[in-house]
C-alpha cells in the first residue's frame, strides 16, 4: 500500500474539510437565499396585487359616486317622470356632460319604469317594455336597494361596438322610494386595463379578476369572457387562494375588493426565482471554487513552511543514520517543532557522550585483547635457544655463545619495546632479523633469509611479536620438512593503498582449499591465528591477509596494511 507523506495527507484532509465545509455554507446559504428571494417574490407579488385592488377599488367607488349622482339628479328624476321631449334633451345634455368628464365612460343608458329608454349611443338596442318591472335585469338592479350594482364584463350592447367593457346600473327612485327608472353606465377597459397590464409579476405573470359566481370580470385575454375551457383551466389559480401551483412554478395570491364580489387574483411566475437560485448558486460555486483555490494555495505554502522543520529534521536524522553524527537539528517554527528539535538534540549529544564512553571501554577492551594475544605466543623459541647456546658452549664455541647471547638480548630487548604495545616497522623485522639469525645458528646451511626493506615505511606503527610467528611458521612447517636447502624471503613493499609485507618460504607448500580460518590452524595452530586476529583487532576490516602455496614448491605469507592508519 503506497504512503503518502504528511504533507500529502494534511493537505488533502484540509481540501476534503474545506470542500465539506463548503458544501454545507453553501447549501445553507443557498437555502436561506432561496427561502429570502421566495419570501420577497410572496411580499412583492401581494403589495402589487394589494395596490392593483386598492386601485380598482379606488377607480369602482369613483364611477360608483358618478352613477349614484347620476341616480340623484333631478333632470334624470324628472324625465323617468316625465319623459317629454324637452326632458329628454335636458338629460342628454347631462349625459354628454358626464361622459366627457371622464374618458374611461363608453355610455350612458336610462330606462323609465314605462318602457323609455334615452342612450348616448344611438345603437343601443335592449328589449323594453311597458312594464319593465318584468324584466330580470331591471328586477336585479331595483333588488339592491339603490346600491351600485357590479356585473360581469360583458360585450357594449351598441350593436355597433364590439369593445368589452364593465357595466355598473343603480335604480333610480322617487322621494318616497319608489322605483322610477335604472340608470346604467359602461366603462370602458382602456385605463383598468393599462394599470392591471403593468403588474410586474415576472415573465410569464398576469392578473385578472372574477366576481362570487366564479365569472371573468377582467382577464388580459379578452377571449376568455366566453370560454369555459380558458376558466377550467384557470380553477387551479382560483381554488389555490393564496399559495403555490403548478409544482411551485406559480405563486398565487387573491385579494377581495371591498364594496363588491369582485376578487382580483394575482399569478406571479417564478421562473425568475428559479433562475435567480440558479445564478446563485452558480455564482456561489465560482466564489467558492475561487475562495477554495485561494485558500487551497494559502494552506499549501503554509503547510511546506510548517513542514519544513519536520523535513530538515528528518533530513538531519536520515544524515545522522548514515554515520554523520555531528550533524543537529535546527530549533526552529511552531513552537511544538523548537521543542522537538531540541530534545532530539539533547539525545544525540547524550548518546555522543554514551558513544564516547563505549568507545574509550572498547579501546581498553582492546588494549587487554591486544595484550592477552600478545602474551599467548609459543615460549618454546626461548627453550631451543637455550639449548642450543648450552649445545655451542659444550664445544667451547665461545664467539659463537656471545654472538648468539647478544642477538638473543636484542630480540627480547625488541619483544619487550619497552612495554608498548605498538613497534615501528623498521623495528619489528629488525625483532625479526635476531629470529633468523638466531636459528640459523641452529639449523646450519639448512637455512637461508633475505631480508628486503623500504625505509619510507620504517616508522609505521603495528603491533610488535606479528612477523616473528610467520617466520617461524615458515621454518617449521615449510623448510624443516624439506631436504635441501631453505629459503625465507622478508619483504616490504608498497601497492596502491597498502602496505605490503611478505613472507615467503620454498619449503614442502601445500593445496589451498580451505576457509582462511582453517589455513591458519594448519599452518601455525593458535599463534598464526592469534596474529590475524591482533592484527584485524588495530587495522579493522580494510586489513586482510593473503596466502599463495603450492605443495613442493613454496608458501607466501602475504599481509595487506591500509596505509591512512597511523599509530
Amino acid at each position: 500500500m503506497k504512503r503518502y507523506s504528511l504533507f500529502v495527507q494534511l493537505v488533502v484532509y484540509i481540501a476534503v474539510a474545506m470542500l465539506f465545509l463548503l458544501g454545507i455554507v453553501g447549501a445553507v446559504y443557498y437555502h436561506t437565499s432561496s427561502t429570502v428571494i421566495r419570501e420577497t417574490t410572496e411580499n412583492s407579488t401581494r403589495n402589487t396585487i394589494s395596490q392593483g385592488g386598492q386601485f380598482v377599488q379606488s377607480y369602482l367607488e369613483k364611477l360608483k359616486e358618478t352613477t349614484n349622482s347620476l341616480a340623484r339628479n333631478e333632470l334624470v328624476k324628472t324625465y323617468a317622470e316625465e319623459s317629454t321631449i324637452i326632458n329628454e334633451m335636458n338629460l342628454r345634455t347631462l349625459f354628454d356632460t358626464v361622459l366627457s368628464t371622464d374618458r374611461d365612460l363608453v355610455s350612458a343608458v336610462l330606462v323609465t319604469k314605462s318602457g323609455y329608454l334615452v342612450a348616448t349611443d344611438e345603437a343601443t338596442s335592449m328589449k323594453t317594455s311597458s312594464d319593465m318591472m318584468k324584466e330580470p335585469w331591471y328586477q336585479a338592479a331595483i333588488q339592491e336597494g339603490a346600491m351600485p350594482v357590479l356585473t360581469p364584463a360583458r360585450q357594449n350592447l351598441s350593436e355597433s361596438s364590439d369593445k368589452w367593457v364593465v357595466s355598473i346600473t343603480q335604480e333610480v327612485v322617487d322621494t318616497k322610494g319608489d322605483n322610477l327608472a335604472v340608470i346604467r353606465l359602461d366603462i370602458a377597459y382602456d385605463t383598468l386595463s393599462r394599470y392591471l397590464d403593468s403588474l410586474q409579476l415576472g415573465a410569464n405573470g398576469f392578473t385578472f379578476i372574477i366576481n362570487h359566481n366564479h365569472e371573468f370580470v377582467y382577464h388580459p385575454q379578452k377571449s376568455v369572457f366566453s370560454s369555459s375551457q380558458e376558466m377550467k383551466a384557470l380553477e387551479p389559480y382560483i381554488l389555490a387562494e393564496n399559495g403555490y401551483v403548478n409544482q411551485g412554478a406559480s405563486y398565487v395570491y387573491q385579494y377581495q375588493i371591498s364594496q363588491s364580489d369582485w376578487v382580483m387574483i394575482g399569478v406571479a411566475s417564478m421562473e425568475n426565482l428559479h433562475q435567480l437560485q440558479g445564478q446563485i448558486m452558480m455564482s456561489f460555486v465560482g466564489t467558492g471554487l475561487l475562495a477554495l483555490g485561494i485558500c487551497f494555495l494559502g494552506i499549501w505554502f503554509i503547510l511546506r513552511h510548517w513542514i519544513k522543520p519536520l523535513r530538515d529534521l528528518q533530513e538531519t536524522i536520515l544524515a545522522i543514520g548514515n554515520g554523520d553524527a555531528s550533524l543537529r537539528a535546527r530549533e526552529e517554527g511552531a513552537p511544538e517543532l523548537v521543542d522537538l528539535a531540541y530534545r532530539f538534540n539533547c539525545m544525540l549529544d547524550q548518546i555522543d557522550k554514551l558513544m564516547r564512553a563505549v568507545k574509550e571501554e572498547e579501546q581498553n577492551v582492546r588494549k587487554y585483547e591486544l595484550q592477552a594475544l600478545s602474551s599467548q605466543i609459543n615460549p618454546h623459541f626461548l627453550y631451543n635457544t637455550l639449548d642450543t647456546i648450552v649445545w655451542m658452549a659444550e664445544f667451547n664455541n665461545s664467539k659463537k655463545v656471545v654472538d648468539v647471547t647478544k642477538s638473543l638480548a636484542k630480540y627480547f630487548r625488541l619483544a619487550l619495546n619497552q612495554g608498548n604495545e605498538q613497534i615501528s616497522l623498521k623495528d619489528e623485522i629488525d625483532h625479526v632479523r635476531q629470529y633468523l639469525f638466531i636459528q640459523k645458528q641452529r639449523y646450519g646451511k639448512k637455512l637461508t633469509f633475505e631480508i628486503e626493506e623500504d625505509a619510507r615505511f620504517d616508522e609505521f606503527q603495528l603491533p610488535k611479536l606479528v612477523l616473528q610467528p610467520l617466520v617461524e611458521n615458515a621454518i617449521y612447517h615449510g623448510i624443516k620438512e624439506i631436504k635441501g636447502q631453505g629459503l625465507v624471503r622478508v619483504s616490504v613493499e608498497e601497492q596502491g593503498s597498502f602496505l605490503v609485507v611478505s613472507i615467503y618460504d620454498n619449503g614442502r607448500g601445500f593445496t589451498v582449499h580451505d576457509t582462511m580460518e582453517n589455513l591458519l590452524v594448519k599452518l601455525g595452530g593458535v599463534g598464526l591465528k592469534n596474529v590475524n586476529q591482533r592484527l584485524r583487532l588495530q587495522f579493522g576490516e580494510q586489513y586482510k591477509m593473503l596466502i599463495d602455496s603450492k605443495e613442493n614448491s613454496h608458501t607466501l605469507i602475504s599481509l595487506f596494511f591500509p596505509k591512512n592508519e597511523t599509530f
